[in-house]
């Protein structure tokens, strides 16, 4: 009996946030996308907690819409309260964040990949990888790219087969997926929902490298047995901003969360209880997020607190379930009850469901290249917390890009690699496949050396013309952006030109106490000029920092002409003698792009860098070969 086969050009394993932007970006630079998930009801489901953005995150959710994204437009549209953090701050520490109406959000995901031209979508369980060629064992050196084998398609539970270029794998936490609350241990990487069968044990015979990483999640109230009297509301923006460049202006009422905090009463519960807690009493080993602890945690590792916040956080606008952020936990089913009704206006609180972590399988990501394609198998990409990363942005912005890559490399075109100074994206994944991970990875604004440059403010003047090459920018929005950059640089001169009391309204501008309504005051001209708010701002910003962003922009291509020299793929670092046999291997295990990025590498020092920088200025030394280290 012949099996039956499907052809595509790319196939997107996985539909969560990783997976649905991926196809969604392979299906609009148009190619045939094939997006295969275990249920299509989850589609684009927010897993955890119910909120897009955040510190540093935000950045990433305007830059994934600046190239043409969705994210941005769907919370933009499903948002129940929007904020924007570190507001008091400078402009570069200004991080946009929204609740979401979590089952809203994730019907209008599903919407979009069901309307999206070139993507199918189908419900199956994704068996096993087809390649072609010879897999290279676990633990084996990695094969030069000519020489690695080829992905050509994957095979679904009831024999199957989907043929495709290139596959892009975002199965999120479902690889041996273990889900503990207390002693009680369930397979699934999701309340309710299985794991992904055998996957796992298909990439360790193609010599994948994978280990485990745990995460977890708080228990969810009944609202309506919540006294909100105890309670401080924490209301939305007065005038909230957009995520989206196509987003004039949020319309929507905003529904207000609310603040408690543990107490001692509640930390003596949980500390009596510890040898009940998976991650104490040996019953779970992998690394959790320090950024983002349990509770359990919280009380061990800051005991001197006698508390901390929680935020209550509706889930949407037709339900009454709450989100308890700040009460991550895996303690059993009787202590989380005790804990919850000891907390400050949960006294007869109903948990709707439990806390629980997920165990699960993750690749060490120096096993990609900047393009998110694996070394080890050619046209296999790898996005999202496969990656060992955590967070619905960090999830969306690697799909995206893996996206773009599967594509490009079907057209046989150049890659598509962001800078670390182009972009929060280009921090992301160069900090992901040259450092690699030992807790899952969440981005900061920390994490940027260039962070003044990468605001959220600009992202759309950074990646948009980028955005528009791909393709990935329609009409629309292209349209638009040419009108928002005119009005911008319309002000910009006029701004040069126009003078008050001797000075330049530019220089004017430059002065902290000075904004445009006074700008307009001084200059009839200027006042009648047609502008948006959001322009407006952008000039704000532009001119008042601008001796900071050009000294960075200094900083920038000084370091770009020290640090540019590429390095061939093929490049043999055990070929170079004076190299430590550390150098070698970490070399020859990332394979770095250029000499920036091998000096990124952890344990890399500055002469390791002078040896391998003069053997590419000099490659007739290649062939002086030894058999020394």
């Amino acid at each position: 009996m012949s099996k039956t086969h499907y052809q595509y050009d790319v196939i997107v394993i996985g539909a969560g946030h990783a997976g649905t932007e991926a196809a969604l970006t392979s299906a609009r630079m148009g190619a045939k996308t094939a997006l295969l998930t275990m249920n299509c009801d989850t589609i684009g489901q927010l897993s955890c907690n119910p909120a897009i953005g955040g510190v540093a995150k935000g950045q990433i959710v305007r830059e994934i819409d600046a190239l043409g994204g969705e994210m941005g437009k769907l919370i933009d549209a499903t948002g129940i309260q929007f904020r924007m953090l570190n507001s008091g701050k400078g402009p570069a520490m200004w991080s946009p964040r929204a609740q979401a109406d979590k089952k809203a959000y994730q019907f209008l995901m599903k919407l979009r990949v069901e309307e999206q031209e070139n993507l199918t979508i189908r419900q199956e369980m994704v068996e096993s990888l087809i390649i072609e060629g010879t897999p290279v064992p676990e633990g084996a050196p990695q094969p030069e790219p000519e020489d690695c084998p080829r992905i050509t398609g994957v095979l679904v539970r009831g024999g199957a087969e989907y043929r495709a270029q290139a596959v892009i794998i975002t199965t999120g936490t479902f690889l041996q997926a273990i889900m503990h609350t207390g002693e009680a241990k369930t397979k699934g990487g999701r309340a309710g929902e299985g794991t992904t069968g055998t996957m796992s044990d298909s990439f360790r015979e193609l010599g994948f490298q994978l280990e485990r990483f745990k995460t977890g999640t708080p228990a969810r109230l009944n609202g309506r047995t919540i006294d909100y009297s105890q309670l401080e509301i924490q209301p939305g923006d007065e005038n909230p901003q957009p995520f989206s460049f196509m987003t004039e202006k949020i319309e929507q009422e905003q529904i207000p969360c609310w603040l408690t905090a543990t107490n001692q009463h509640v930390h003596d519960v949980i500390k009596a209880n510890l040898h009940r807690a998976p991650m104490y009493s040996g019953q779970i080993s992998s690394t959790g997020p320090r950024y983002c602890p349990s509770v359990e945690d919280k009380v061990v590792r800051f005991a001197d607190k006698s508390s901390h916040q929680i935020f209550l956080e509706p889930e949407g606008r037709n339900t009454l379930e709450i989100y308890c952020n700040g009460i991550s936990t895996s303690l059993p089913r009787d202590v989380q009850d005790e804990m919850v009704r000891s907390i400050a206006g949960l006294e007869n609180a109903e948990i709707m469901r439990y806390g629980y972590a997920v165990e699960y399988d993750f690749a060490p990501p120096t096993q990609l290249f900047a393009t998110l394609e694996t070394k080890r198998v050619g046209g296999l990409y790898f996005a999202g917390q496969i990656n060992g990363t955590t967070g619905y942005e960090e999830a969306a912005g690697q799909g995206l890009i893996a996206g773009v890559n599967a594509v490009l490399k079907i057209a046989n075109k150049e890659p598509f690699i962001l800078d670390r100074s182009q972009a929060y994206l280009g921090v992301l994944i160069d900090d992901l496949v040259t450092k690699g991970v030992d807790e899952p990875y969440r981005m900061f604004t920390s994490r940027a050396e260039y962070r003044l440059l990468l605001r959220q403010d600009n992202a759309d003047r950074r990646l948009t013309p980028i955005g528009q090459q791909l393709g990935l920018a329609d009409a629309e929005r292209c349209a638009q952006f040419q009108q928002y950059e005119t009005q911008i640089q319309t002000a910009l001169t006029l701004l040069a030109k126009l003078r008050h009391q001797g000075n330049s309204l530019e220089e004017w501008l430059r002065r902290p106490e000075i904004e445009w309504p006074q700008l307009c005051e001084f200059s009839s001209e200027l006042a009648n000029v047609e502008m948006s708010e959001r322009a407006k701002q952008q000039v704000q910003i532009e001119v008042k920092y601008s001796g900071y962003v050009k000294r960075q922009q200094q900083d920038i291509e000084r370091q770009k002409k020290s640090l540019s020299l590429r390095i061939p793929v093929t490049f043999d670092y055990r070929a170079v003698p004076q190299l430590r046999n550390e150098a070698k291997d970490k070399f020859s295990r990332v394979k770095p792009a250029d000499i920036a990025q091998a000096g990124r590498i952890s344990g890399i020092t500055p002469a390791d860098l002078a040896i391998l920088t003069l053997y590419l200025h000099e490659p007739g030394r290649m062939s002086q070969k030894t058999t020394g280290a």
